[in-house]
């Protein structure tokens, strides 16, 4: 029963008449879906990494900011390349995983710095539209302004009375 609703429906004309059929099953659309998911090509590049960096102990000290990406991405995962890691600190770990990848890297390796790209481009144009627009809590614009109109706005922040005015008389 499964195998028959993953075929594909097809209509046909016969006659006056549309009818809904069954196709034959696309072999190309059994392809797409066995492989691999997002997590997994995730894991499987963490453990690439995790492999590499086991490789050359030295590495861990010598490249905290790789190593603080191995470490963030194997306790919370693809949240760790999408919030937890700094732009800056996943910028430098793509430069350190360049520099300690020799000839051909692995496709967990290739996956890995491609999704640590994608997060640093878009956490950057993120940024810098929070920049242009000014959105932040407590941001201040300043802007020019002549010496009477800023002599006009003193005197409403004061609450001084120019002299040529008569006071309000009280209401009483």
């Amino acid at each position: 029963m499964r195998e028959l609703f993953k075929r594909p429906l097809k209509f046909e004309v016969r006659g006056a008449q549309v009818h809904v059929v069954l196709g034959e099953r696309d072999d190309r659309q059994g392809a797409t879906t066995t492989g691999t998911s997002a997590g997994e090509a995730l894991r499987r590049g963490h453990a690439d990494l995790h492999r590499l960096l086991r490789v050359h102990p030295e590495t861990r000290q010598l490249m905290r900011h790789l190593a603080f990406v191995e470490q963030t991405i194997g306790r919370f995962g693809s949240r760790a390349i999408k919030r937890e890691i700094p732009v800056l600190v996943l910028r430098k770990g793509i430069e350190q995983l360049d520099l300690l990848v020799e000839g051909v890297p692995s496709a967990g390796l290739v996956y890995l710095r491609a999704r640590m790209a994608e997060a640093v481009a878009a956490r950057s144009a993120a940024a810098e539209v929070d920049e242009e627009t000014e959105t932040r809590p407590g941001s201040l614009e300043v802007t020019e302004a002549s010496h009477s109109l800023f002599d006009e706005m003193e005197r409403s922040w004061t609450g001084e009375i120019p002299l040529g005015t008569p006071p309000a008389a009280p209401r009483g």
